[in-house]
C-alpha cells in the first residue's frame, strides 16, 4: 500500500511538457497563429471563423528523466523504483497544459485585422519532493538525515479566457498587435514557497528513533475544492473568480527574405476570493520514536490507535490555521522570439507579399523559434529550427528539430491543408518516438479546423 502514492507520482513523471506551440507559431495560412502572436503578418482574409470546439484542440504529455519502460520492463519492479528515485531530483516537474478553443473569429477593417473569441484551459506544474518519496518508500528506519518539507512546490489551474484582439500595420515593414483577456476560475490550487525540514536519527537507550520537525512554514491555497461535488459544467465555464491579462506581439521585415518575430502572453492575474480555502502549519515537534516495548496487543492494544494518537500529537502541536482568505494566482507567461528566412520558389503564399518591395518572398521557409515560460519557480524553454514549405498554395509542410528544457533531442511535423474556404491543421510533437510511446519522454499534439472567407 505504502508504493501506490509513490509509484503514482512516478508515472506521473512520464506526463511533462510545457506549453511550447512552436510548430503552430508563424503559420501565417492559419488564424490559429494569431493566438500565438497577436501581431503575426497573417494572410489575411476578409473574415474567419472557427469551427466550434473543433477549431483548435491541444494537449501535450512528456517526461523530465523516466519513461514508463523504466518501470516496467523485464526488471524487477522494485529495483527500477529504486533506480527511478535515484535519478529524479526535487528540480524534476510533472507539467501539463489542455487547451480547447470553443470559438475564435477574425475580420478585416482597413489596415486593421479584429479577432475574438473564447477557450478552456487547464494547466499545472508539480516538482517532484524527492525526500518525501524516498522517505515513503525506504522509510526512515536507521536513516540519520534530514528531510525537506520545502521540497513540496506545485500549482494548477483550470479556467475559460474571454479575448478581443487587434492586428494593425503600421507600414510595410512592421506589424503589432495587442489582445486583451479575462480570465474566469472556478477551480485552483497551489502549495509554493513552502520550507521546513524532518530530521530522524538514532535515539537514548531503549529509543529507535529520535524525530523531529523543525522550521515548518507549510501552505496549501485552493479554490473550488471544498464544493468540488457542486461544479456543473456551467459554473466551470464561468467561473466565479475572476482576472485580467494582456497579449503583445509585432512582426518585422528586415528584407525581402528574413522576419523577426516575437511576442508575450498572459501578461496577468485571477483574484480568487470566492469558496477559498488556506490551509497554513508552522512550528517545530519533537518526537522521541517508537519505543522497543511495541503495543500489548494481548490488552487489545493495535498500531492502528498507536499511529492514531501519534497524528492526534502532532496536529496539537502543528496546528493547522485553516481560512478563507483571498490570493493573487499569477498567470505563467510566456515569451516567443522567432526568426525565419523565406527562399525558393515565388512568393505565393498570398498576394499580399509580391505587393511592396520590402516584402517577403519564396515559398519555404527557414526559422528559428525560442521559447520560456517560468511557472512555479521553474524554467521551461525550447529551441527549435523549423523546415516550411507550401505547395500549390494549398499544402503546407512543416518540419522542426530542437531540445527543452529535458535537453532531449526531439523532432515534430506538421500538415496543414486549406480546401476551399476550410483550413485544416495538425501537429505532433516528439515524432521520433511516435512509434512507441512507452519509450517516450514527450509527446504533444495539436490539431484544428477553421473557414476563411
Amino acid at each position: 500500500m505504502r508504493y501506490y502514492l509513490l509509484i503514482f507520482c512516478l508515472i506521473s513523471l512520464s506526463l511533462v511538457s510545457a506549453q511550447d506551440k512552436h510548430l503552430l507559431y508563424n503559420q501565417l495560412h492559419n488564424p490559429q497563429s494569431l493566438m500565438l502572436n497577436p501581431g503575426a503578418d497573417y494572410e489575411q482574409t476578409t473574415f474567419h471563423v472557427s469551427i466550434p470546439v473543433l477549431s483548435n484542440i491541444y494537449a501535450s504529455a512528456g517526461n523530465s528523466v523516466l519513461n514508463v519502460d523504466n518501470l516496467f520492463n523485464a526488471t524487477n519492479f522494485n529495483t527500477n523504483v529504486a533506480s527511478a528515485l535515484d535519478r529524479i531530483s526535487s528540480k524534476d516537474v510533472v507539467a501539463f497544459n489542455q487547451k480547447l478553443d470553443l470559438i475564435n473569429i477574425g475580420f478585416k477593417h482597413k489596415n486593421r485585422y479584429y479577432t475574438a473569441g473564447v477557450y478552456q484551459e487547464s494547466d499545472g506544474v508539480l516538482n517532484f519532493p524527492k525526500d518525501l518519496m524516498e522517505l515513503a518508500y525506504f522509510g526512515n528506519a536507521g536513516q540519520d538525515r534530514s528531510y525537506d518539507i520545502g521540497e513540496i512546490n506545485f500549482r494548477a489551474n483550470l479556467q475559460t479566457v474571454f479575448h478581443l484582439g487587434v492586428n494593425q500595420k503600421m507600414n510595410d515593414k512592421l506589424r503589432l498587435g495587442v489582445r486583451g483577456k479575462l480570465y474566469t476560475s472556478s477551480v485552483n490550487i497551489r502549495s509554493v514557497r513552502n520550507s521546513g525540514q524532518f530530521n530522524t536519527g538514532p535515539g537514548d537507550s531503549g529509543i529507535l528513533l529520535e524525530q523531529s520537525i523543525s522550521n515548518l512554514n507549510l501552505s496549501f491555497d485552493s479554490t473550488g475544492l471544498e464544493n468540488g461535488d457542486e461544479l456543473s459544467p456551467g459554473n466551470i465555464l464561468i467561473g466565479s473568480n475572476y482576472g485580467l491579462g494582456l497579449d503583445f506581439g509585432l512582426s518585422y521585415d528586415l528584407n525581402r527574405r528574413w522576419e523577426l518575430t516575437a511576442s508575450l502572453l498572459d501578461l496577468g492575474f485571477i483574484y480568487f476570493s470566492k469558496n477559498t480555502r488556506r490551509d497554513a502549519s508552522r512550528g517545530f515537534f519533537e518526537y522521541d520514536g517508537l519505543p522497543i516495548q511495541f503495543p500489548e496487543f494481548s490488552q487489545g492494544d493495535d498500531l492502528i490507535t498507536y499511529y492514531q494518537n501519534l497524528g492526534d500529537e502532532i496536529e496539537q502541536n502543528l496546528p493547522t490555521e485553516t481560512t478563507s482568505g483571498a490570493y493573487t494566482y499569477v498567470q505563467p507567461a510566456k515569451l516567443n522570439l522567432g526568426l525565419s528566412y523565406n527562399f525558393g520558389g515565388e512568393a505565393n503564399r498570398c498576394d499580399c507579399r509580391l505587393k511592396p518591395a520590402g516584402k517577403r518572398e519564396g515559398n519555404q521557409t527557414l526559422s528559428f523559434h525560442a521559447f520560456t515560460m517560468v511557472s512555479a519557480g521553474n524554467l521551461f524553454y525550447s529551441l527549435k529550427t523549423m523546415y516550411e514549405r507550401s505547395f500549390w498554395k494549398t499544402v503546407y509542410a512543416k518540419v522542426s528539430f530542437g531540445i527543452d528544457q529535458f535537453n532531449q533531442p526531439n523532432f515534430g511535423g506538421g500538415l496543414a491543408i486549406n480546401a476551399g474556404p476550410v483550413n485544416l491543421f495538425a501537429n505532433v510533437n516528439r515524432l521520433n518516438h511516435f512509434s512507441n510511446i512507452y519509450n517516450a519522454e514527450a509527446l504533444a499534439y495539436q490539431f484544428g479546423m477553421n473557414l476563411k472567407f
